[in-house]
């Protein structure tokens, strides 16, 4: 997904393949990572390689904007202190929209209402989600 850290793979033993993209945020150690499980599951997650340097609520809103998406909320559930599983429903129609952007800010509320903001290079993308978007995405 993006130029100069983005990731793919695609692992399995040939009739059941899960690929995985990911790409890592301009401003830290986080990546978002999508992967496309072999019965087509859809996981979007944030990932910090440490800890989100400020404490995750169990539950808590994700905000996503582009220039084709105005600013989305979507739920988010944290797993430990560096995982945010987003809510994979509302991603399955958003994000072919947002792979026609060049970048994507995800935006994260802390307990205390502050909002942290993390970018990720969308583009290229070609590549890495050809195989996620024509299993897993909704069109």
């Amino acid at each position: 997904m993006c130029r100069a850290a983005g990731r793919y793979t695609a692992r399995g033993d040939g009739s059941a393949v899960e690929h995985v993209a990911a790409t890592r945020a301009a401003e830290d150690t986080a990546w978002l990572l999508l992967a496309c499980s072999a019965d087509e599951r859809l996981i979007v997650s944030l990932i910090h390689t440490e800890q989100f340097p400020f404490p995750l609520k169990p539950s808590s809103s994700v905000q996503l904007r582009s220039n084709n998406v105005p600013t989305v909320s979507i739920e988010g559930k944290s797993v430990q202190n560096n995982q945010i599983f987003v809510d994979p429903r509302p991603m399955r129609h958003i994000m072919p929209l947002l792979m026609q952007d060049d970048q994507l800010v995800v935006s994260i509320l802390e307990q205390d209402g502050a909002m942290h903001n993390y970018t990720f290079s969308m583009q290229p993308n070609d590549v890495a989600l050809r195989p996620i978007r024509s299993r897993c995405f909704d069109f």
